[in-house]
């Protein structure tokens, strides 16, 4: 099996109609770099995308009626090895 570098970056936003970020740091672009074993790309970014859609936004309760959720942009998917 291969190895990927992903380049992903994301940032919480709310609202459904027009999305907007919220205040403080998850509201801004997270940039950061993630390695996957996978038979293809498509295989790699769809495991970065799972792994971070999963995650939890920080100091926000899970029973919450807001409407949040986190914006994920792949900028590039690389084969390393």
């Amino acid at each position: 099996m291969p190895l990927f570098e992903v380049n992903i970056q994301n940032r919480v936003i709310k609202g459904r109609s027009r999305p907007k970020r919220i205040k403080g740091t998850q509201g801004n672009w997270y940039a950061e770099i993630r390695y996957y074993l996978a038979d293809s790309e498509h295989e790699a970014k769809d495991f970065a995308l799972e792994k971070i859609k999963h995650r939890r936004m920080l100091g926000i309760p899970k029973n919450t009626k807001r409407f949040l959720r986190r914006e994920i942009k792949i900028i590039d998917v690389r084969r390393l090895a």
